[in-house]
């Protein structure tokens, strides 16, 4: 097996997948979550990763790790397959009901085979008032 590599990592609403096309959309990009109390309940996040140069096979875990102690929050993993070194890949992880401990600083994370591929920070703070951030849905 070889070792991919990353060509992008996003974290948004969601991803449309167009089947005709195979074309893929990634709506409500966004690196900051408001919340007005902890714990934090997102309802639901996408994380949609394109790699490359893929020999056959490759497995994969995501992580979601809180960067203040690199506790890991959740984990998923599986075996990617491509049919050509130069094909990209996309893979697409729909998460709802995601559940965070405490505001702060976190990143998902994409590792193959031991070796950290990328990672992705985002931001939760808890506010009082009207929040005008990026993304302003959780609970």
């Amino acid at each position: 097996m070889s070792t991919p590599t990353m060509v992008s990592l996003i974290v948004c609403d969601q991803v449309i997948d167009d089947r005709l096309t195979n074309k893929k959309s990634a709506i409500g990009l966004f690196n900051r979550i408001m919340t007005r109390s902890e714990p934090i309940t997102i309802p639901n996040m996408t994380v949609m990763a394109s790699l490359t140069e893929i020999t056959g096979q490759a497995d994969v875990e995501l992580r979601l790790v809180r960067d203040s102690d690199n506790e890991s929050i959740f984990s998923t993993q599986g075996t990617i397959q491509s049919p050509s070194p130069l094909s990209v890949v996309d893979l697409v992880f729909n998460m709802q009901g995601l559940s965070l401990p405490t505001s702060g600083q976190y990143g998902f994370e994409l590792w193959s085979e031991a070796e950290l591929l990328g990672r992705r920070r985002f931001h939760v703070s808890v506010t009082s008032g009207a929040s005008g951030s990026d993304r302003g849905d959780a609970d």
